[in-house]
């Protein structure tokens, strides 16, 4: 194939290209926010669309880097379309992995990871990224457009300091014109030791920080999770939900989103209480008073007695229930 053939070829496919990788973007935000997440928060740069290769690009990497050796170029190059997330700590990465690889719509390649090149080159300091390849399961069409199951896409995850030292070494080094100078690379490499250190700082400062019951069982996500499928509606936490957690984090344990999940299926029409108030009280915004209906229910006493908000929004949930306040 020259360089006119493999052009032509990729005019013809770009749009499934964009759509394989648009569906990828669906799919990953889709099942963040189903378990809890909150973009605008948990992404800290805002994606909307993946990334095509330029043409001159394309072309490039294709014939003209003495690097690269393809047999067969346009099969071979797999970041045609990418996607980048970037994202505050490493376990946020986590996070997103093992969202990728529990969806059962596409096949992964994990190509590249820093924790695993820690390990099998642990003095190397040098650009950190996790890298997989995505591939349909099977042909299928999305937005009109038939993408077959040969279709790759890179995905890419970074912290935001990881984002920071590629932008900052990519065009710089990668893409130099001329030879760079060994202390250049001994700076970049320096650079990338510190970004790794601080990105552990930062993890365990928060772990420090935000980490107790709430979060070690996982009640937010979970209640958030419960909230948006069975209103569906988006809980929108504030900071009154953490005022309430405080209050009543004695109750916060590895029974509590069980107990909670059954006391809601047998009181299901609490959802639709929740409907009717969401666009007119802020606090049924929040997937918090779904635990606040189940104190009422259970832990009543202890509820009217550390209640840390407005008693109106316990009569409210009292009222709900069909139960007195006192």
């Amino acid at each position: 194939m020259n360089e006119q053939e493999f052009i032509s070829l990729w005019q013809k496919e770009k749009p499934i290209y964009s759509a394989w990788g648009l569906f990828i973007i669906e799919q990953i935000k889709a099942s963040l926010e189903e378990q809890g997440k909150d973009l605008k928060t948990f992404l800290k740069i805002d994606i909307q669309e993946p990334r095509l290769k330029s043409d001159e690009s394309i072309l490039d990497k294709a014939f003209h880097r003495p690097e690269k050796s393809y047999q067969d170029p346009y099969h071979q190059i797999e970041d045609k379309v990418g996607i980048r997330f970037v994202v505050l700590l490493t376990e946020d990465i986590d996070f997103i992995c093992e969202t990728i690889q529990r969806n059962s719509l596409w096949k992964f390649d994990n190509c590249k990871h820093f924790a695993q090149e820690k390990i099998s080159e642990p003095l190397l300091f040098s650009y950190q990224s996790v890298h997989y390849v995505l591939r349909p399961t099977e042909d299928f069409i999305y937005n009109d457009i038939e993408i077959p199951s040969n279709t790759p896409c890179e995905v890419q995850i970074r912290t935001l300091l990881q984002h920071a030292h590629a932008e900052l070494t990519h065009d710089s080094i990668y893409k130099a014109q001329k030879k760079v100078h060994p202390e250049v690379h001994r700076t970049v490499a320096k650079s990338m030791a510190l970004i790794e250190t601080t990105d552990e700082f930062f993890s365990q400062a928060t772990k420090k920080l935000n980490y107790g019951p709430l979060q070690e069982h996982g009640i937010a996500e979970g209640l958030d999770s419960l909230f948006l499928k069975n209103t569906e509606l988006k809980p929108i936490s504030q900071r009154s939900s953490l005022v309430v957690y405080d209050a009543f984090e004695q109750f916060l344990d590895d029974s509590t989103l069980e107990s909670i999940s059954d006391f809601l299926e047998r009181n299901s029409f609490i959802f639709e209480k929740i409907k009717d108030r969401y666009f007119s009280e802020v606090f049924f915004k929040q997937s918090v008073v779904l635990f606040v209906y189940w104190m009422m229910r259970n832990k009543k006493r202890r509820l009217n007695q550390d209640w840390p908000l407005s008693r109106s929004l316990l009569e409210n949930i009292a009222n709900d229930l069909g139960i007195s306040i006192d």
